[in-house]
């Protein structure tokens, strides 16, 4: 309450239980709570409009125009981490005249994620083989339990797609051991009214089959949680070596929400995508990258490292530790450790340059300005992004602007990027305020973090 936490979501669960106790020690006031009702009652009245509008019809949901979208965000979110040549031509995008083997435990598998509040009765998921199917037209299938015969299957077909990762059992919302009167914290029904209305709005909903895929859920709190391991489950590793020994061009798909190690197969693949959970259209949205209909253009939002090593120390069972601000690519800079995939990386079918970089300062703030080519000969998508190294030698760099830029083949565009002064300033910890910028500045526009061809500006604020 005192550091802003109005309201506790999805109810009175776990902080709410100890507040009393505070107001009582004087540790809370009345006069806090009360703002926090004033705020919670002022955004209510804000929004009110859009509120008290009738709810669109149900019918429009997971309707063509939807589905659409979600194909569309599945393509964009897609990373390619790596596209070797062989035989003179990269692994990808793949030939729809090629013979495919799709193969992985999670190829069929519906996999959108946490098994908690993020967790949706979607009646018609597309796994990734349900996407390249519909792309390609001879396509096999091995759910890779046994590597042999995977392996078999792999060496048979013009290119294999590997699709390994997590599920919500490795990775999901993870709650933890909780006080014995969590349950009883459940808010009772305190507005017949509102009841009455959802109960009768339920009544007009068309019948639905809960989905097989969640049969076998646990209802109430998932039990996931926090992995132990940046790696692949050595099943997913094994497999990975065999097929790629089968056959060289293999494509490796990873379904996880965060980084995955791959130094210990790597080498080994032609291709590496991050398809993270793509959701409900998650397989037609990979295949338009695999095939070449989307060209890549996503940027991953964190550094995967080669080793667990270059990461801060990690100890699951640990009850307090203490992290300083050096981690991620700050620590990976800072101590000069050269990354698998750095901070906002990503390939494109295509390649680009940036040039004409230039900045200054106006009434708008920093304003960046420049050039990107698109050197090859597919239409791409490039993402510029701008960094600040501040006066302030303890405080890491920070990401502070980027665009997507759009440019055909063989052509340039031009892109500027404004970034408020605000974004800059500093946190004095000990007068709980923000120190407005002032002092050098350098202002280095790249494409990824650590990028050996970036453009670094000084500016004195």
């Amino acid at each position: 309450m005192n550091a802003g936490l109005d309201i506790e979501m999805p109810y009175r669960m776990v902080r709410q239980q100890y507040l009393p106790a505070a107001i009582e020690r004087g540790e809370v006031s009345w006069d806090t709570i009360d703002r926090s009702v004033e705020r919670i009652i002022a955004t209510l009245l804000r929004f009110d409009r859009v509120l008290s509008s009738p709810s669109p019809s149900i019918d429009l949901l997971g309707g063509p125009e939807h589905r659409s979208l979600a194909r569309e965000a599945a393509g964009r979110a897609v990373v390619l981490l790596r596209n070797e040549p062989i035989d003179g031509a990269t692994a990808l995008p793949l030939d729809p005249s090629q013979r495919v083997a799709v193969i992985g435990r999670l190829a069929d598998t519906v996999n959108i994620g946490d098994g908690g509040s993020s967790d949706v009765w979607d009646l018609s998921c597309r796994t990734v083989l349900d996407g390249v199917r519909d792309a390609i037209a001879d396509v096999t299938h091995d759910d890779g339990s046994d590597v042999e015969r995977a392996a078999t299957v792999a060496s048979a077909a013009d290119i294999a797609v590997v699709v390994v990762g997590y599920t919500y059992l490795d990775e999901g919302e993870y709650i933890g051991e909780t006080d014995s009167s969590l349950m009883s914290m459940f808010p009772k029904g305190d507005e017949p009214d509102v009841i009455d209305r959802f109960q009768g709005s339920l009544h007009d909903l068309p019948p639905a089959v809960k989905p097989p895929r969640l049969g076998e859920r646990p209802r109430m709190f998932s039990r996931g949680g926090d992995r132990t391991s940046l790696r692949l489950l050595p099943a997913d590793v094994e497999l990975i070596h065999r097929v790629a020994a089968a056959n060289p061009r293999t494509v490796v798909v990873v379904q996880a929400g965060s980084a995955v190690i791959t130094t210990e197969w790597a080498d080994e693949v032609a291709a590496i995508a991050q398809a993270w959970y793509g959701g409900a259209e998650a397989g037609p949205g990979l295949a338009d990258v695999l095939v070449g209909a989307v060209n890549p253009s996503a940027r991953l939002p964190f550094t995967v490292p080669v080793d667990e090593a270059d990461l801060p120390a990690f100890d699951i069972d640990a009850t307090t530790f203490t992290y300083d601000r050096w981690h991620g690519w700050w620590r990976a800079s800072r101590r000069n450790i050269a990354p698998a995939h750095s901070f906002g990386f990503g390939l494109s079918y295509t390649t680009f340059e940036l040039g004409g970089a230039s900045g200054a300062v106006d009434e708008r703030g920093v304003v960046v300005r420049g050039i990107v080519r698109n050197t090859g000969d597919r239409d791409g998508t490039d993402v510029v992004q701008v960094y600040v190294t501040l006066p302030d030698g303890d405080a890491p760099d920070r990401l502070i602007g980027f665009a997507r830029v759009d440019v055909a083949a063989g052509t340039s565009a031009t892109f500027e990027i404004t970034v408020p002064l605000d974004r800059l300033a500093t946190r004095d910890s000990e007068h709980r305020a923000w120190r407005a910028a002032a002092g050098r500045h350098t202002i280095t526009i790249a494409r990824f973090a650590g990028d050996p061809e970036a453009t670094h500006i000084p500016l004195d604020l």
